[in-house]
This record gives C-alpha cells, sequence and structure tokens, in this order.
C-alpha cells in the first residue's frame, strides 16, 4: 500500500480513538505507525520487539489493548494460520485478498483471484445462498520449503497437518527392538510405498489417513517412518 494512503488511515484511526475518550500517547501512536507502515503480518511478539528496539515506554498490556480496539474499531483482522500465533494486518473496506501460509517457514502470501471469488459467488447463488464475505487460506510449502524436502526424506512426526506423503522407510534399524517396531507398523499398514495424509499433527498422537481408515501413531512411533513429500 503507499504510504499516502497509510497516513490517511492513521489519522482516521486516531481521530475515531479520541472522539471515543481514547488517549493516545506518544508511545502507543508510534506502535500504531508501525502497524499501518508495514504491509506484513504481525503478531504482538513483533510489536513487542519493535518497542523494545525503540526504547518505548508501554506496557504489553496496553499494546494488546491497543490492538484489541484496532480490531473493534475496523481498522485490523486478527488472522490465525497453521502456527496458532494470532497476527494482525490491516482492514480496508471495500478491499479482500486472501492467503497461501507455508507450514514450514510461515512465509504468508496474500492472494486474489477473480476466478475463484466468481465461483464461489456463483456456486452459493445455485444454492440459494446469498454471500457477503468469506476467508480463505490454503496451507502448504513454498517453492522453497517444498523443493528442500521434496528432495529428501524425513521422519513422519515432522509432517504437519494436511501433508501428503509416501513411506520409503520404516524402523530401518536391524536391532531387535526395531524389527518388532517394523512388524507392527506394516501391520498397521505403514508400509514403503504406501501413500497418505496426515490428518492430525499437534503435539499429541500423529493421525494419518492411509488405506481409507484413520491411523493413530505414537510421537516415538512416527519418528521410525521414513516418508517423502507429495502434491
Amino acid at each position: 500500500m503507499d504510504n499516502r494512503k497509510h497516513r490517511l488511515i492513521l489519522d482516521e484511526c486516531i481521530g475515531l480513538l479520541s472522539v471515543n475518550g481514547i488517549e493516545v500517547s506518544d508511545a502507543l501512536k508510534k506502535v500504531i505507525i508501525y502497524f499501518f507502515s508495514t504491509d506484513h503480518h504481525i503478531s504482538l511478539d513483533d510489536v513487542s520487539k519493535f518497542i523494545r528496539s525503540n526504547n518505548l515506554d508501554i506496557s504489553d498490556e496496553a499494546v494488546s489493548s491497543a490492538f484489541n480496539l484496532l480490531v473493534e474499531y475496523g481498522f485490523a483482522l486478527e488472522k490465525e494460520f497453521g502456527d496458532r500465533v494470532t497476527r494482525y494486518e490491516h482492514l480496508h473496506p471495500g478491499e479482500h485478498h486472501d492467503h497461501f501460509y507455508c507450514l514450514k517457514c510461515g512465509k504468508i502470501i496474500e492472494f486474489y483471484s477473480p476466478v475463484i471469488e466468481e465461483a464461489q459467488i456463483a456456486e452459493a447463488r445455485s444454492r440459494g445462498f446469498h454471500a457477503f464475505s468469506h476467508k480463505m487460506q490454503i496451507h502448504g510449502l513454498c517453492d522453497s520449503c517444498f523443493g528442500k524436502t521434496a528432495e529428501k526424506s524425513l521422519s513422519l512426526s515432522t509432517v504437519q497437518s494436511g501433508g501428503k506423503f509416501r513411506v520409503v522407510g520404516v524402523a530401518g534399524d536391524t536391532g531387535r527392538p526395531h524389527q518388532k517396531l517394523r512388524r507392527r507398523l506394516m501391520d498397521m499398514g505403514m508400509r514403503e510405498g504406501i501413500e497418505g495424509e496426515v490428518i492430525v499433527n499437534q503435539g499429541g498422537p500423529l493421525v494419518v489417513h492411509v488405506n481409507g481408515m484413520r491411523i493413530a501413531l505414537g510421537r516415538e512411533m512416527s519418528k521410525e517412518i521414513e516418508v517423502v513429500l507429495i502434491d
């Protein structure tokens, strides 16, 4: 966005906050300027780093309250992607975009597709529904991350939810405990060459979908399965 548009929104924001009895200190104004001067999706951690690097006298509570107000008054949107971190982006009435989110490096790519927008409107109308808004996030890997991981095998335990994989190795150690584990995994359907999808990988059991069924794997067990990512 151009700087002029940022300045206009900044003035409008501070004016509206002041009219509603919210005092905007010099430190808070600098934080708001920081938010409106970037096109990145920023988290409260990003804001805290900005505050420390600029020696601003403002508490974390004040920052959190300020961003709640930005959302409340329609100047910011809260976004959550695959890492469960709340981020904020500018809200511009009449403008819309969607997001690609890289599960590995956290890269966020904004995009707008007239084809997708028109298809959604047409689909809604065909079902007797009038859509006012929508949110779309497509999770996956950017070219850089997919290129790195697709070239080599990795532990199934590291594949994020939604990731598709092909098994290339199961409990490869030749020791007796591994032979027992290998047989157990193969009995569960986790064999070399099988393809599947990670349904849940959130720190607990890893749930995958293979052979038309769900399989829950313990964390240590999933580390013994080597896979490559596939489209």
